[in-house]
């Protein structure tokens, strides 16, 4: 399977172009005049300014960053098996036999590399997907300002920090080793064996390295 082809393919439709920039502009002149509010009298944490168009973007963007981690966890399955696999073997030989084996765990931590390696560069396309959600918010709210601002020339120009509904990633994204587990967090061979990688395990008094 070519995943740079697949991947590129689940992203174009969640990237900006000059078609679906001048799209939200006019969205934005439209909702300008439904909105029961002044936007610039209101902070962009307001519930007002959840608008269907806003909403519709974010919903696109969290498809967009779920779809690329599917992809990931799809294309990547056997990596993934290898790893639950492994972290049986790094569990029962550092916390069983409490015989250390640098091999086997510098062999078990190559393949945890590749897959963190993997989720990064997944990351980063995920990023560029909340990237081009908020241009394509910022475009709209630009349109409301200056529809809403009409003559006055003074007010027409958006601050750059106010943007309702702003798109970000969640906070599982700073944590791919989660994927792995069905339950994050649980007391499994694999959080055990991610403990020991993660904490450099070394030999104490009467433990000798295999």
């Amino acid at each position: 399977m070519n995943t740079r082809r697949g991947v590129t393919r689940a992203l174009r439709p969640y990237t900006i172009d000059l078609r679906s920039a001048l799209g939200s502009r006019r969205r934005g002149r439209i909702d300008a005049s439904r909105l029961p509010v002044a936007v610039a009298e209101q902070s962009p944490d307001s519930a007002e300014l959840i608008t269907p168009y806003v909403q519709e973007i974010r919903l696109i963007a969290e498809l967009a960053a779920n779809d690329l981690r599917g992809r990931l966890l799809r294309d990547r399955r056997a990596l993934v098996a290898g790893i639950h696999s492994g972290a049986v073997a790094v569990v029962t030989q550092y916390e069983v036999r409490r015989s250390p084996s640098p091999a086997l765990l510098d062999r078990w931590g190559r393949s945890v590399a590749e897959w963190r390696t993997a989720a990064a560069h997944c990351r980063t396309r995920a990023e560029t997907v909340t990237g081009c959600a908020n241009l394509r918010l910022a475009h709209y709210w630009d349109a409301v300002w200056q529809r809403q601002a009409g003559g006055d020339r003074t007010a027409r120009v958006r601050p750059p920090a106010w943007l309702p509904g702003e798109v970000t990633l969640d906070a599982d994204w700073q944590n791919p080793d989660a994927w792995l587990t069905a339950a994050p967090g649980s007391d499994s061979a694999l959080t055990a064996a991610l403990h020991v990688l993660d904490r450099g395990y070394t030999a104490g008094p009467g433990r000798t390295a295999a």
